[in-house]
């Protein structure tokens, strides 16, 4: 056989290569070839659609009525189903993340309000200085008090699941 890369390929190599009677190397070149020739893959494509069949005309019918039975209407009524209930899931997961990142801020603003001096040993401010105090503070604050109550409390977790398998020996 005659190398393929300097010359398009023919019909006979495309029916070699149909046929499997290729070695691996012409194989290798035939491809090759087709892939970076735009004629050649042209070519290619239009043999390939000579060989292909018609489908019967009784196939549409078929497909439609197993469509319809009952266990193929099962199958997909469950896939919808687990996806909704996924989506169901997912969305309930972020409402609660929203909820409790609101607890947690609304609780955070009371234990700043509850940490703060009495008020006879509170020095007097000007209205001034109490308003340079802004929300943001107020939020970075509590937002750095909920993390590190959140540290110690995952702190504590890791420290039990360690000492349980020591326990169990």
């Amino acid at each position: 056989m005659t190398e393929v890369n300097k010359e398009h390929i023919t019909k006979e190599m495309f029916e070699n290569w149909q046929q499997g009677t290729l070695n691996s190397q012409e194989e290798e070149a035939f491809l090759l070839h087709t892939g970076k020739c735009t004629y050649c893959a042209e070519q290619f494509g239009n043999w390939m659609e000579q060989d292909l069949m018609e489908p019967p005309a009784y196939l549409k019918e078929e497909i439609i009525k197993r469509t319809r039975q009952v266990d193929v209407q099962t199958v997909v009524k469950v896939k919808r189903t687990t996806k909704r209930m996924q989506l169901m899931i997912y969305s309930l997961k972020v409402g609660l993340a929203v909820v409790a990142s609101i607890f947690l801020l609304t609780i955070t603003t009371n234990f700043q309000s509850m940490k703060s001096v009495a008020p006879q040993e509170q020095p007097k401010q000007t209205e001034s200085v109490q308003r340079k105090e802004s929300i943001t503070d107020r939020l970075n604050q509590g937002s750095s008090f909920v993390n590190d109550a959140l540290n110690s409390i995952t702190s504590g977790f890791f420290q039990i699941e360690r000492e349980t398998p020591e326990e169990q020996k």
